[in-house]
């Protein structure tokens, strides 16, 4: 099974991955942002409640030029809060 990242979506609702990096600005140029919720969503599927040294570790395939490194891993702990909210 592939899910892309619309695939997230549940209609024309945002995902809570999604949802998390709207709220910390975790993009910039935008560039890596598809990768980025991608590899922070696999994350959480595969561990629901990543330390910040998981989350360091799970998008460390995507380089992000523009730094936005911390609202990434902020918006990834917030994505996993909203996840266990369900």
């Amino acid at each position: 099974e592939i899910t892309t990242l619309e695939g997230l979506m549940s209609g024309e609702e945002l995902g809570p991955v999604q949802v998390a990096f709207a709220e910390h600005d975790a993009f910039q140029c935008g560039y890596c942002t598809p990768g980025q919720v991608m590899a922070v969503e696999g994350l959480l599927r595969a561990n629901p409640d990543p330390s910040i040294d998981e989350i360091r570790l799970g998008v460390s395939g995507n380089l992000c030029r523009c730094g936005a490194y911390p609202n990434i891993f902020r918006a990834a702990r917030r994505a996993a809060e909203l996840k266990r909210e369900g």
